[in-house]
């Protein structure tokens, strides 16, 4: 009775033991069959390169765009976008043409006027290191650079710093002497700025 009851039991163990295995090799299946489904899965094609208009496309669509914006007398901030867009692509794609920098003094300014201020810095920062003595209104993008730090920014460590490289660049000249004003006046407040506008004005009397 003992044999017969040990019997059972050594087949039982034996069935489950066989089961056990069927599921592991089901799963291991299972898996090796998803991992070849999803190798034979194609990935999505990489996105169009989008084509860069040619120099005179470009141009054509800067002058239409700043005809477009410059007509309202109020400021389009969708439209200064674009406008800011088109500048950027054409210095990215075009940059040793000699537009270029003023198509970045350009953006700088409209960046300004549109509160993006960091970004305008990087506009004149990018204007008078790339185009140096090349650009005739270096001088005043280096000066409104440091303007930008100045009172909008509140960077006056780089403000100083512009507002110097102004005065040592063009010496003798009224950007200079702005600069230095704008050196004595930095971290005033308005009220502090208007008793000093008016101190200098009555020792002028």
């Amino acid at each position: 009775m003992s044999f017969i009851k040990t019997s059972v039991v050594v087949l039982f163990l034996m069935a489950f033991a066989i089961s056990c295995t069927n599921n592991q090799e089901k799963k291991e299946t299972a898996a090796i069959a998803e991992v070849a489904n999803a190798q034979k899965t194609e990935l999505p094609p990489p996105p169009a390169k989008v084509a860069v208009p040619s120099q005179e496309e470009l141009q054509n669509q800067i002058k239409d765009m700043e005809k477009e914006l410059f007509a309202s007398q109020t400021l389009d901030v969708n439209k200064a976008k674009k406008m800011i867009r088109l500048y950027d692509t054409y210095h990215k794609n075009y940059y040793k043409d000699f537009v270029c920098p003023d198509y970045l003094f350009k953006a700088g300014e409209i960046s300004e006027n549109i509160g993006q201020y960091n970004r305008a810095a990087d506009f004149y920062r990018m204007c008078c290191a790339e185009y140096n003595d090349n650009f005739k209104l270096r001088g005043e993008c280096l000066f409104r650079l440091g303007n930008v730090y100045d009172y909008k920014l509140n960077d006056y460590i780089r403000a100083k710093d512009i507002y110097r490289q102004v005065k040592e660049q063009y010496p003798k000249t009224q950007l200079a002497a702005d600069a230095d004003a704008a050196i004595k006046m930095m971290g005033k407040s308005d009220v502090e700025m208007v008793r000093e506008f008016e101190r200098k004005n009555a020792g002028k009397k």
